[in-house]
C-alpha cells in the first residue's frame, strides 16, 4: 500500500540527490528552467493554486499568482512532483483545501513539495545553528528567519516543524495569525506572504517556433498557429517597440 507521507519524502531526496542539490534552500523556478519546464503566473479569480497540462514532451504549469509568493512556490513544487511521477497523467487542477479529502495523487505531491522545499536534515540543522544548545521552542523572529530561507509560507513551516516533532498542535495554534505583523516588526521582507499578481508566461516556446519559422521548417500559417495554441498572442500582434541605442 502507498504511503503519501513516506513516498513524497522519499521521492523529494530522491530528485534532489539526482540534481546534486544537496539538502539547502532551492529556487524552484530555476529548476523548472533547468528541465524546460515552461510556466505562466496569472492572478485567477479562483481556488485553484495550480494547473498542470502535458503533451507529448512539452511541460507546462500556471501558477495562480493571486496567492501568497510562499504559496506560489509550494504550488510550483507540487507540480513538479506530478511532472516526474506521474508520467501517464496529461494534466491535473490543483486547489487549496482540507488534506485529508485530497485524492491520494494529490496527498503525495503535498508530501513531496514540503520535503523537496523543506528538507527536515536542513532544518533541523537550521534550528539548531538559531536556538543552539538552549532547549528552548522557536518563536517568532526564527520562524520568519526560516520562512524567508527556505522561501516558504508560514502554515508550510508550522507543518514541517510539527512533522520534526519540534512543534505541538497547541503551538500551532499560538503561532496561526499575525505573521505580517510580526514580519514587519522584526524587519524582514513581508513579500513571501503577498501576492504577486504577476502575469508573465516563461517558456523557450517562442523562441523554438521562431527559429523553426525562420529556418524553413514551418511555414507562416504554421508558426502562427502555434504561438496562438500556446498563448503566445503578442509576439503576434504585439506593438513595434522603439529601440534605444543606449540600452
Amino acid at each position: 500500500m502507498l504511503i503519501p507521507e513516506m513516498y513524497g519524502k522519499m521521492s523529494a531526496r530522491k530528485v534532489r540527490a539526482e540534481m546534486g542539490l544537496g539538502s539547502g534552500p532551492v529556487d524552484i523556478f530555476k529548476i523548472f528552467r533547468e528541465k524546460n519546464i515552461s510556466y505562466a503566473k496569472k492572478p485567477l479569480r479562483s481556488n485553484i493554486s495550480g494547473i498542470f497540462l502535458r503533451k507529448g514532451n512539452v511541460n507546462f504549469v500556471l501558477i495562480n499568482s493571486s496567492k501568497t509568493k510562499g504559496h506560489q512556490n509550494f504550488t510550483a513544487a507540487h507540480e513538479l512532483y506530478h511532472i516526474l511521477f506521474e508520467r501517464e497523467q496529461t494534466g491535473s487542477v490543483c486547489t487549496a483545501g482540507i488534506f485529508e479529502q485530497k485524492s491520494l495523487s494529490e496527498r503525495c505531491a503535498d508530501y513531496f513539495a514540503a520535503n523537496f522545499l523543506v528538507p527536515a536534515d536542513s532544518l533541523e540543522m537550521e534550528l539548531f545553528k538559531r536556538l543552539g544548545n538552549i532547549k528552548r521552542k522557536p518563536d517568532f523572529p526564527d520562524l520568519l528567519y526560516l520562512e524567508a530561507l527556505f522561501g516558504v509560507s508560514h502554515s508550510v513551516m508550522l507543518i514541517r516543524l510539527q512533522q520534526i516533532g519540534v512543534l505541538e498542535q497547541d503551538d500551532l495554534c499560538r503561532f496561526k495569525k499575525g505573521i505580517i505583523n510580526e514580519a514587519v516588526k522584526y524587519g524582514y521582507d513581508v513579500s513571501l506572504y503577498s501576492p504577486t499578481n504577476e502575469d508573465v508566461i516563461v517558456s523557450d516556446y517562442a523562441e523554438k517556433a521562431r527559429i523553426l519559422f525562420e529556418e524553413g521548417l514551418i511555414s507562416e500559417g504554421k508558426y502562427e498557429e502555434l504561438l496562438l495554441e500556446s498563448g503566445f498572442e503578442d509576439v503576434l500582434f504585439g506593438e513595434e517597440v522603439q529601440e534605444y541605442e543606449d540600452c
